[in-house]
């Protein structure tokens, strides 16, 4: 990789991680006549989330999508490594992010009840 003068990172060919959107596979159906079948290859996507609800809702939620999830070692706490289709990949983090609104307003709520309590009960 060379940087010239502050200039973004250019990877080189042989750096550009191998993206097959498609691949395209040869089978033989029941009655033996060849056939192709078509299926959407799996990319690994490197998240950042760095709430600690929002993260577990997002593990969670690719969990439930059936999406590999994991953290390669030395990775900070905030990083989600997930091994799904491109496709998924897109619905996932449009899904994530409405959700993690919700959460965030009950969250919100939950702790203004919490603190109103906890003040509540100090008058006393």
């Amino acid at each position: 990789m060379s940087n010239d003068r502050g200039a973004p990172s250019r990877l080189s060919e042989a750096e550009l991680p191998a993206i097959r959107p498609l691949e395209f596979i040869a089978t033989r159906s029941d009655d033996g006549r060849p056939s192709l079948d078509v299926r959407e290859a799996e990319l690994e996507q490197l998240y950042n989330v760095q709430d600690m609800y929002s993260r577990l809702l997002f593990i969670a939620l690719c969990r439930e999508h059936g999406a590999t999830v994991y953290r390669r070692p030395r990775q900070r706490v905030v990083s989600v490594c997930v091994r799904t289709t491109v496709s998924k990949h897109n619905a996932l983090w449009q899904r994530f992010e409405g959700l993690s609104a919700e959460l965030d307003g009950r969250l919100a709520e939950a702790t203004q009840q919490f603190l109103a309590e906890q003040f509540e009960t100090g008058k006393r």
